[in-house]
């Protein structure tokens, strides 16, 4: 049954909630909300009694509006700029503690709490961290010259069939006791003992 909405209303809906949430993920939302309430709160109070009572200290209508003015304003400040939410969290705090004995006690403790509770929040509020980006692989460089090491290594050898041993290899140790031998055979060749076919002639 189609009730005369478009289809395409409800997709609309979902992406633009799904942006507010980005959005709000960005910022100190909350303590920025606290704190703007508290504002609007301490104000709230400065218009109505408590019971036929009105409470008001300090220069009257003058701080009924600067303290609240400055408390929105930090809190809007908090969302629209993030980076310097210290500062103004530390200067909502301040005014909010001031409200106590500024505005009908304030906002007969009610504003003075929301004020406190969003200064604590949009100072102690980070941002997300990146996303940790996987390890970074070897650079090429080096490991094209550690591949060229490895083939220089073994590359003769296998490639073109030398078997030519290199030095501290089994190969190369076997290679020089048989030359050794070989070497001190040469050189007992000529001190060996006459054959016995041919005798000394012995003189009387």
């Amino acid at each position: 049954m189609d009730n005369g909405e478009p289809r395409n209303a409800r997709p609309e809906r979902l992406r633009d909630l799904r942006g507010f949430r980005r959005w709000r993920r960005t910022r100190p939302f909350w303590g920025g909300l606290f704190t703007a309430l508290a504002g609007v709160q301490i104000f709230g109070t400065t218009q109505m009694s408590l019971a036929g009572l009105t409470l008001q200290t300090g220069p009257t209508g003058f701080l009924s509006w600067l303290i609240p003015t400055i408390l929105v304003t930090c809190g809007l400040l908090m969302w629209f700029k993030p980076p310097h939410r210290v500062l103004y969290a530390v200067v909502a705090a301040v005014t909010a503690l001031f409200s106590l004995i500024g505005v009908n006690l304030g906002g007969f403790f009610v504003g003075l709490l929301l004020g406190l509770v969003g200064s604590a929040l949009g100072f102690a509020w980070t941002p997300d961290p990146p996303p940790s980006a996987a390890p970074a692989s070897e650079p090429a460089g080096e490991a094209g010259v550690r591949d060229e090491a490895a083939d220089d290594a073994s590359g003769p050898d296998e490639a073109t069939g030398d078997r030519t041993a290199r030095p501290g290899t089994p190969e190369d140790s076997t290679g020089r006791d048989q030359r050794t031998a070989e070497a001190g055979a040469d050189l007992t060749a000529p001190d060996a003992a006459p054959s016995t076919g041919s005798r000394p002639s012995s003189t009387n």
